[in-house]
This record gives C-alpha cells, sequence and structure tokens, in this order.
C-alpha cells in the first residue's frame, strides 16, 4: 500500500503544474476504485439471488444488470485514462531528465559517471512505468478488498472480529516482509549501477579484455563478484515476498477454519451466512493475490524512484544558463582567459591539480596549437575556453563581456569542437538545411570519403568505419556547423600519414583563411610551424606562448611517449 502510494506520489509530482495530468491520475485512481467496488457489489448481488430461494426480486435483477454494465464500462474508463497517464508521465520522466543532463556543467556530469545516468534513463524509467501501469489494477484490487470487507461486515457482523484479528496478525506479518523485500531491492539497485558499468566494459572494451590476459581475469573476477552479490540481494527479496505469498493463502484458510470450527460454538447464523461468509472470504483471495504479486513491481519501482529522485536533485540547480539558438558567423573581436584557475584531482594521484592562472587571448582568423605533456592540463584548458567548464577563478571575456552561467550557452555556440572522445551522430542536426546534401558530398570528396559514405536528406548512409574515418566524418558535420571559432582535440591522431599531411597542411589553413579561429591540440610537432601561435603548458602554468618558429622546448612527439 504505500509504495502504491508512493508512485502515485511521484506521478503528482511529475505533473506539478500541469492541471490536466493531475485531473487523468485522479480519474484513473476514481475510476480503479469505482471499478472495484462494483465487482465486489456484483459479487454480493450474485450470492443474494443464489441464496434467495424463491424468484428473484426485481431490484436485484435490475441491480445485476446495471452492474454487468458498469463494472466492464469503469474497466474500460480506467485503462484509457492510463494510456493517457502513461503516455505522458513517461514523456515529462525522459525529456526532463535529458533537459537537466544537458544543462548540468560538464565537470558535474563527469562525476556523476555515464553509468549511473543510463541506468536512470534506461532501467529506472522502464521500472517506473510499469508500476504506473500496474497501479490502476492494483487500485480496483484493493477497492474489491474493501467492498469485500464491507460486504462482509454486512452480512455477518458477528464474525468481523476474527477477520479482524487474522487480518492484524497478517499486517504485521506482511509489514516485515515488505520492509525486507524493499530493502533487499534497494541494496540490489545500488549495486545495478555497478553492473551497469561492468557491462559497458565487456562491450566496449572487447579489444582491449582479448588483449590482457591479466586484466580480463581480474575484470570478469570483479564482475562476477558484483553479480553475486547482486544476485543475493535479489533472491532475499524474491524468497521474502514468496513467503508473504504462502503465508498469505495459509491466513484466508485459518479465517475460514475459524469461521467453520470455532466460531459456530459461540455465536448463531442463520442458514445460509456462514456458508456465503465463507464464499465471500474465499473470493478475497483473487484480489489479495493479485496486489501480493503487484508487490515485486512496487518494490522495484519504489528503488527506482530513489535513484531517479537523487539523480535529479544532484542535477537541479546546477545550471542557470538557458538553452541558446546556434550563433553561426557571429562576429567577434577577442577571447580572453583572464587569470583563469580550475583544479581537479588526477588519476592516481591524491592530491588536487590546479590548472593556471591562465592568461591567454585569441583573435579572429588565427590558427593556434596547445602542446604540452600528457596530464599538463590541455584538455582541461580546452573545455574552460569551449564553456564546458566554469573557472573556479578569474574569468573568461568575450568582446570585453565577461561570461556567466546565465550567458554560457549563448557562448558556447560561437564554437565547433571535436574531442578526442568524440561522438558522430548519424545525422546533421542543427545544420542550415539549404542544399545539405550538396554541401556535404563535396565535402566528403575533399575528405575522401564520397565512396564510402552518403549523405541523403541530411542523413549519412554509414557510420561504421574506421576511428580516423569516423573523425573524417565528424570533422564533415564541424566544416557545416560554419562556427567562428573551431577546436579540435588530438584529431589527426587516428589518420594515415597522407592524410595528416593535408589536414595541418591544407584544412587549418583554408579554415584560418576564413577567418576563423581555429585551436589544434596535438603532439605533431613537424607541423608546429604552421601555426600562428604556439601555447605550451607545463603543470597546469603557460611555459610557452609565441611564435612556434622561436619555439626552443621539448618537442611534442618526445614528451607525449
Amino acid at each position: 500500500m504505500l509504495q502504491l502510494l508512493n508512485v502515485a506520489r511521484y506521478l503528482l509530482g511529475m505533473s506539478r503544474g500541469v492541471r490536466m495530468s493531475r485531473l487523468t491520475l485522479a480519474g484513473v485512481i476514481f475510476t480503479g476504485l469505482l471499478s472495484g467496488l462494483a465487482m465486489a457489489a456484483l459479487v454480493a448481488v450474485i450470492n443474494q439471488l443464489i441464496t434467495a430461494g424463491a424468484a428473484p426480486s426485481r431490484r436485484l435483477m435490475w441491480a445485476f444488470a446495471a452492474l454487468v454494465v458498469l463494472r466492464p464500462a469503469l474497466r474500460l474508463g480506467s485503462q484509457l485514462l492510463l494510456l493517457r497517464l502513461t503516455e505522458h508521465s513517461f514523456y515529462v520522466l525522459r525529456v526532463e531528465l535529458c533537459r537537466r543532463i544537458l544543462a548540468t556543467p560538464m565537470r558535474h556530469l563527469e562525476e556523476l559517471g555515464r553509468a549511473r545516468l543510463m541506468a536512470a534513463l534506461s532501467t529506472d524509467v522502464g521500472q517506473i512505468a510499469t508500476a504506473v501501469v500496474l497501479m490502476p489494477q492494483l487500485v480496483m484490487h484493493l477497492a474489491v478488498v474493501v467492498g469485500f470487507t464491507a460486504y462482509l461486515a454486512w452480512l455477518a457482523l458477528p464474525l468481523m472480529p476474527v477477520l479482524l484479528a487474522v487480518s492484524v496478525l497478517g499486517w504485521f506479518s506482511f509489514r516485515r516482509a515488505v520492509g525486507k523485500a524493499v530493502e533487499k531491492t534497494a541494496l540490489g539497485r545500488e549495486l545495478y549501477d555497478q553492473l551497469f558499468q561492468g557491462l559497458r566494459a565487456v562491450t566496449e572494451g572487447t579489444k582491449e579484455l582479448k588483449m590482457h590476459g591479466p586484466r580480463r581475469d581480474e575484470f570478469l573476477a570483479d564482475f562476477d563478484d558484483v553479480s553475486r552479490r547482486h544476485r543475493r540481494e535479489i533472491r532475499h527479496s524474491d524468497v521474502a515476498l514468496a513467503w508473504l505469498a504462502t503465508w498469505s493463502e495459509m491466513l484466508f484458510f485459518l479465517a475460514i477454519g475459524l469461521f467453520l470450527f470455532v466460531t459456530p460454538a459461540f455465536i448463531t447464523l442463520q442458514p445460509g451466512v456462514l456458508a456465503s461468509a465463507v464464499l465471500a472470504v474465499l473470493m478475497l483471495r483473487t484480489p489479495v493475490e493479485a496486489l501480493n504479486n503487484g508487490l515485486p513491481a512496487l518494490a522495484q519501482s519504489a528503488a527506482a524512484i530513489e535513484k531517479v529522485e537523487r539523480l535529479t536533485r544532484d542535477l537541479a540547480g546546477r545550471d542557470t544558463g538557458a538553452h541558446s539558438p546556434a550563433v553561426p558567423g557571429a562576429a567577434w573581436r577577442s577571447l580572453e582567459l583572464v587569470d583563469v584557475t580550475h583544479g581537479y584531482r588526477r588519476e592516481a594521484d591524491d592530491e588536487r591539480f590546479l590548472l593556471g592562472p591562465l592568461n591567454l587571448r585569441f583573435v579572429p582568423g588565427e590558427l593556434v596549437f596547445i602542446v604540452g605533456g600528457n596530464g599538463s592540463g590541455k584538455t582541461t584548458l580546452a573545455k574552460l575556453i569551449l564553456g564546458l567548464y566554469a573557472p573556479e577563478g578569474g574569468e573568461v571575456v568575450m568582446d570585453g563581456v565577461p561570461v556567466t552561467d546565465a550567458t554560457r550557452d549563448r557562448y558556447r555556440q560561437h564554437f565547433s569542437a571535436i574531442f578526442a572522445d568524440f561522438f558522430l551522430f548519424d545525422d546533421l542536426r542543427g545544420v542550415s538545411p539549404e542544399a545539405l546534401d550538396r554541401r556535404a558530398g563535396a565535402y566528403l570528396e575533399r575528405l575522401h570519403l564520397q565512396h564510402r559514405v552518403r549523405v541523403r536528406d541530411g542523413r549519412l548512409s554509414t557510420t561504421d568505419l574506421s576511428t580516423g574515418q569516423r573523425k573524417r566524418l565528424a570533422l564533415l558535420a564541424s566544416y557545416l556547423e560554419d562556427r567562428p571559432l573551431y577546436l579540435f582535440d588530438e584529431w589527426a591522431a587516428d589518420q594515415d600519414p597522407a592524410f595528416k599531411d593535408v589536414f595541418y597542411t591544407q584544412l587549418l589553413p583554408e579554415l584560418r583563411a576564413q577567418g576563423k579561429t581555429v585551436l589544434v591540440i596535438s603532439h605533431d610537432d613537424r607541423y608546429y610551424a604552421t601555426a600562428d601561435r604556439l601555447v605550451r603548458l607545463e603543470n597546469g602554468a603557460v611555459a610557452y606562448d609565441g611564435d612556434p618558429n622561436e619555439y626552443a622546448g621539448p618537442l611534442g612527439a618526445l614528451e607525449a611517449v
């Protein structure tokens, strides 16, 4: 019952501010209750018709006819309202979670972890949806229980103390069993995030695990341990619920046994009343069993709701910037980092690494290489420049105006970026549709992909390519975005020597000639001279910022080894 109320509370929370959704939820619950009561009343009428003996009265006949029509109609109404409520709930839940994720600062999303986000969007939403579908049926069965109990009280009030005593016994035992089931289900859900992370490692790290036997063995041992603990918690939950179902059945027959063998010694009932009371108790078994069968889904939904609500709280209030329309080609004069600092923990390092203070200035039509050893802060600097990370100290200033939380999303629309861990969409979203296929085809020829990929109606024919070719497709999308600033993070690392040369000596200079500002993170020191500026980072600080031809520091190819 508490889990059912929890699902209803969560649905009310999702529909906050949407009057129609709340009315729909109220309609689902109300029609479910009426449907259950109608079922109980129908059974009561049938029982009276059977035990009447003489010809049935016209009143009972009309009552039977009305209930036969009313019960299916109420059930159908409840189901139709449920479909409407379910569609709205799924829409609100998934879309709202996606919106909050996209509105949350990158650093915080990285701390939450991809596995937790994916588990919430897939598993948790599905389990909540299952509970939503079950809700009107459970409400209906609950109403049947109430209706049959009321009928039994009307039929044989002296038997109610016996039923009450059995119910109290069942309540305390049910409460303990359900509490344990919910607790174990919640523990199992906590372990599911680790399972999801392991499944990602299996599917995305197959090559690495195949190539490294000790790593594979340790991974499988850890995954087996998490799987065993998850299975143990879920099994404990299932055992508690199975015990609950068995105990519930025993209590029904306990009540019947007391009615048949104990109460006649103390209570005198009219002929047929005891039989009718026993029949009513037997009829109670079906709705109570249905309620028990719905407990696993409700327990899982309770754990899922807790996880989603916790994630929602973690995401809430993290970003105040509204989503802004794209501004390709927007005029700008200067971009500055003024005393910018940002701290974080590096892998295998207990101490907090501080990037900065950084003071850099970029202008239109400039090709800048950002270089430095692994762990020097290049990628973090890139995310600060792009507005994916907010500075902890100092400020990012564009055209003399500091970038704030309220303007950060609009600021980000000046950039097109390809990250080292890029994601390739299978369509060209957000790009001007004017002659899109023709323009994309021309770029595919420049990128030597015209024989592998076609673009039709803005959709790529395939993305099942090598990593280097997929990066070229990402470059295609970046070209079509036509933003004033570009950032490429180790883009050429997966290219063959011939196309790497094309990238550095043809494609980058062409972007600069168009007035674009291009920032390139690279270890390819042989191409440093093609840049206008070279910015070198060492231990989070700018060690060099100037003409690459005058650079006399360590070479990128050597420092990357």
